[in-house]
């Protein structure tokens, strides 16, 4: 399994619900340190597979697990794909 997919809460207890909720759903996950380039209060992040990104986005927002921040992988560092932070917007 690739896991090209970082999602970053910010605070620990986001974190550990939202690990929950993908175990409960059946999706592979790791819960791993936050890279220090990430900014967020937390210092937890969950590494996932990129192709369950649209399964995982939909799963935290009707979960209530926001805001949230998915990064992908890049060339040398990750980079942020979008955040959602509760409204129904992306950003």
């Amino acid at each position: 399994m690739s896991k090209d997919l970082l999602l970053v809460f910010p605070t620990t207890h986001l974190t550990l619900m939202a690990e929950k909720v993908f175990k409960g759903a059946g999706i592979k996950h790791r819960t791993i340190m936050k890279p220090r380039k990430i900014s967020s209060d937390c210092g937890l992040a969950i590494t996932l597979d990129m192709e369950q990104a649209d399964r995982i986005r939909v799963l935290v927002e009707s979960s209530g697990h926001m805001p949230a921040a998915f990064y992908c992988k890049g060339e040398n560092d990750w980079e942020l794909l979008f955040r959602i932070d509760g409204s129904g917007e992306m950003a």
